[in-house]
């Protein structure tokens, strides 16, 4: 009769190893867990440092850094990873002073300077808009930039030679002497104004641009420059990181145009008579709506169109006194409409509710006081556009301040004005956001 056997292990270990064992084994599983829970804590400290950080407006970011080594390192690292910190900034004015360019913050009312910026020095340039944080800029040769003063990052946008106006004329070595700007505008058939004008190279920056408007942050892709320009006043749009400027040929009759805004995948171009055509680009081309008449009888060079907080679109009016040749010149105040589109007619407001608005070369914007505390309702941040003045008389004080709608007085935005009077001073919103991240 077979039987089974049964193989039993047995331990060498004696109770009091195995118990020593164990208690090691009790004291390394706890360490572990201690290291984890520790290593947890410190990354919930960090999300919360950082989603503290992410909440403040640059000044407070800027003076955080102040408070202890780990804040510095913390506020440090959130400015260089631009796509992290992209908290929707109070305007602050961009302006060129006897040191450098500076950053004046309504936020937190003072200045600060800017570390030395890229490409052609900015105090050479002329600076002809400003939209999502980027300024739209022409060098010494007429040619146009896009320059971030926050981040440092600066695109040249197509050569001007590519723009429907103009035609680059050659030396006899072959190098670019001056342009050629003709006068016509979309009219057909077409007829031109006068000969063309022969421009020196450098000359042509202060008589060629208007107003330039970004469709959106070039971070975000497929960024469309729109740019108003002479002669006449006319459009024309590149893509960034595009070729060539593509004119636009769609402007119903004569339409010169004073300003421009984006919204919905449109572009909403006010002429000096207050009426408004919505382009929307395809490709090269764009194409055309009239959406709301002109209500004016007469050109008015200083009207603005702009959207507020609650989706009104505004017709705004600017008035300057008339100053003597050489003198400087003074706004004297604002009349503001809001478009009926159902009626094609304005309707008179003395108010802005809750918002305040930007005004000059810069995208014009309302900005609700609610989401903007440091901004006072019911008033109008402006700056100099006044086309010929400034550059006709580029040493005089330029017309910068705050307006107050309801008692139509206005002040300095600072006093003493800490910038220079050339280039003109204009509103900017600082973005963070970094395009080459």
């Amino acid at each position: 009769m077979c039987q089974t056997v049964s193989h039993t292990h047995i331990s060498t270990e004696s109770p009091v190893s195995t118990v020593a064992s164990n208690q090691s084994r009790r004291r390394h599983h706890g360490a572990a867990g201690g290291l984890r829970r520790r290593r947890l804590v410190q990354a919930a400290g960090r999300y919360i440092l950082v989603s503290v950080l992410c909440s403040l407006e640059f000044p407070d970011l800027f003076s955080s850094a102040a408070v202890c080594t780990s804040w510095r390192a913390t506020a440090r690292d959130l400015r260089r990873r631009g796509r992290i910190y992209s908290r929707p900034q109070t305007p602050c004015l961009f302006y060129i002073s006897a040191t450098g360019a500076e950053l004046y913050s309504l936020a937190a009312g003072r200045s600060y300077s800017l570390p030395d910026l890229p490409g052609p020095p900015v105090a050479d340039r002329y600076i002809w808009g400003s939209s999502h944080g980027w300024l739209v800029t022409a060098d010494a040769r007429s040619e146009l930039h896009l320059l971030n003063p926050a981040t440092g990052e600066q695109i040249g946008l197509p050569p001007i030679s590519t723009m429907e106006h103009l035609t680059p004329v050659l030396d006899d070595a072959g190098e670019l002497s001056r342009y050629n700007l003709s006068y016509y505008n979309t009219t057909l058939p077409r007829k031109e104004a006068q000969p063309p004008h022969p421009y020196e190279v450098g000359e042509l920056r202060g008589i060629l641009y208007l107003k330039a408007v970004l469709s959106c942050d070039p971070s975000q892709g497929d960024c469309i420059v729109m740019l108003i320009h002479h002669p006449m006043r006319q459009l024309s749009f590149a893509r960034v990181g595009g070729q060539q400027w593509h004119w636009i040929t769609s402007a119903p009759g004569y339409a010169e145009y004073s300003d421009c805004i984006y919204h919905n995948d449109a572009f909403y171009a006010m002429n000096l008579q207050g009426g408004i055509h919505r382009y929307t680009i395809e490709g090269s081309r764009a194409s055309c709506d009239v959406i709301f008449k002109d209500t004016l009888q007469y050109m008015a060079y200083n009207v603005y169109v702009a959207r507020t907080s609650s989706g009104d679109l505004l017709q705004i009016w600017r008035f300057t006194d008339d100053p003597s040749e050489g003198e400087e010149m003074h706004t004297d105040g604002f009349e503001i409409y809001k478009l009926d589109f159902d009626k094609q007619c304005i309707i008179s407001i003395d108010s802005l509710g809750d918002d305040a608005l930007f005004i000059g070369h810069s995208y014009t914007s309302c900005l609700s006081t609610r989401d903007y505390p440091k901004l006072i309702p019911g008033h109008v941040y402006f700056t100099d556009d006044a086309e010929y003045w400034l550059f006709g008389y580029k040493n005089i004080r330029r017309d910068i301040g705050i307006y107050n709608l309801e008692d139509e007085t206005s002040v300095d935005v600072v006093t003493p004005q800490p910038w220079l009077n050339w280039p003109n001073p204009i509103w900017i919103r600082p973005s963070f956001t970094k395009i080459n991240q």
